[in-house]
């Protein structure tokens, strides 16, 4: 626009302020030709359409058409200025008018936070830890039986419990006389030591037998889910109804072939056990990768953060917190402070790869994208038709064309990298959050 007036100022952190000055001849230009245009069909009593005077449309029209102006002028300019300016803001900016006096110019500051200008670091010479896991026979053993678990049966007995026993109780939990909410249970089935239930709860019901009844002291701990029970002091009276232990299934040919494997044979499920175990490391190997060379990027590239994109991302998380939660009210999920941590760490990520991508020039792979949407569709009973819906939806194929572009990012980083290999035991990697 011509005679636009546009002036940066620098502020603390990320933030910048747009002073931007409208000329009045612009917005009189604008007001002019919307009133022309309601003049031709306005419709008013008295007055034949188009025949209507310009004093009236000013009377009748003018405020809300000033007001529309001044909406888009608001809009073109500021995106105007940005753009002759260079600037590359984070987020919306935080509007101001200073000054409109009818018959002035228009005069308004637009405050952003930029994104960070910096050059990636760490390139030359990557290092990270690569684990190195063999999967013992102890393992594949170990996995066996607990497909044997799984196929096993809970039989009474006279016993007194132990660990891995399975009770059948009733209880009550009072809390100064009075019972609770969420502390009756009847015909509660029970794991003791799998960590179902508190400590003291759980440790209190060793060594019980069935037709036993017990009274339990305890006190909820500080960090429990339910907010208004933490460090209350409760009583809990429990009748044990049942005391179970699990019976393994016995290795046959019918318990080898629930598994799929048609031959029958015990030596054919451990190999199978072993190949699927093989796929499993493989893939949390490939995870661990990924994970250590985004913390040696971040640990490379410290740079500035803009806080509204930390805002967002810890509104996101909070948003699928609640989703998986089952949870519609957001005063019942964790505060938004719970999320800043892992959000920061995500927007600088997203910054450091997106940078990457941009002076690497990566680009996405149209073959790559179509197998990840056949990786993704294959999932489900009906993949045809889940791949036609990912097709016809552009918000879920760029969801497919930015996770291609991140593997495509792994790879280029992976291809300069030095790793020193870690040994580590199957079950710890695997039980890696």
């Amino acid at each position: 626009m011509k005679d636009l007036k546009i002036n940066v100022n620098n502020k603390a952190g990320l933030k910048k302020e747009i002073r931007i000055s409208v000329p009045f001849s612009a917005i009189e230009e604008k007001k002019t030709s919307r009133l022309t245009q309601i003049a031709k069909t306005a419709k008013l009593p008295g007055f034949r359409p188009g025949k209507v005077p310009d004093k009236i449309i000013h009377q009748q029209y003018g405020d809300k058409v000033i007001q529309e102006v001044l909406s888009d002028l608001l809009d073109s300019t500021y995106i105007e200025s940005i753009r002759e300016k260079n600037l590359r803001p984070a987020g919306p900016p935080e509007v101001k008018i200073d000054e409109y006096i009818d018959g002035k110019d228009l005069t308004y500051t637009a405050t952003i936070e930029a994104y960070p200008e910096f050059k990636l670091r760490g390139l030359d010479k990557i290092s990270v830890e690569k684990p190195k896991v063999e999967i013992s026979q102890k393992e594949i053993n170990a996995m066996i039986n607990n497909l044997q678990k799984q196929r096993g049966t809970w039989n009474p007995v006279e016993r007194p419990s132990q660990k891995d026993d399975q009770l059948l109780i009733d209880f009550e939990g009072k809390i100064d006389g009075e019972a609770f909410e969420g502390g009756v249970a009847k015909d509660f089935v029970m794991t003791l030591g799998n960590g179902q239930m508190l400590p003291e709860f759980d440790e209190a019901l060793l060594n019980v037998t069935a037709k036993q009844d017990k009274e339990i002291q305890l006190t909820f701990p500080e960090n429990y889910h339910k907010e208004e029970l933490t460090n209350k002091k409760a009583v809990f009276s429990v009748s044990v109804k049942e005391v179970k232990a699990l019976e393994l299934a016995e290795i046959d040919k019918t318990f080898v072939r629930s598994f799929g494997v048609e031959s029958g044979d015990a030596k054919d499920l451990m190999d199978e056990v072993k190949s699927s175990m093989e796929k499993e490391l493989e893939a949390k190997i490939k995870d661990v990768i990924k994970q250590n060379l985004m913390a040696y990027l971040r640990k490379q590239n410290s740079i500035e953060i803009p806080e509204v994109m930390v805002h967002q991302e810890a509104h996101a998380l909070q948003k699928d917190w609640m989703s998986q939660a089952g949870i519609e009210k957001v005063e019942e999920a964790p505060e938004l402070k719970n999320f800043e941590n892992i959000a920061q760490e995500r927007v600088q990520v997203g910054l450091l790869v997106n940078e990457l991508v941009r002076v690497q020039e990566i680009k996405v792979d149209p073959d790559r994208v179509k197998t990840k949407l056949e990786e993704i569709t294959n999932r489900y009973p009906n993949p045809e038709e889940i791949r036609k819906m990912y097709e016809e939806t552009p918000q879920l194929m760029d969801q497919i064309k930015s996770a291609v572009i991140e593997d495509l990012v792994i790879d280029w980083l992976i291809e300069r990298t030095e790793f020193q290999n870690k040994e580590v035991e199957f079950n710890e990697l695997m039980n890696r959050s």
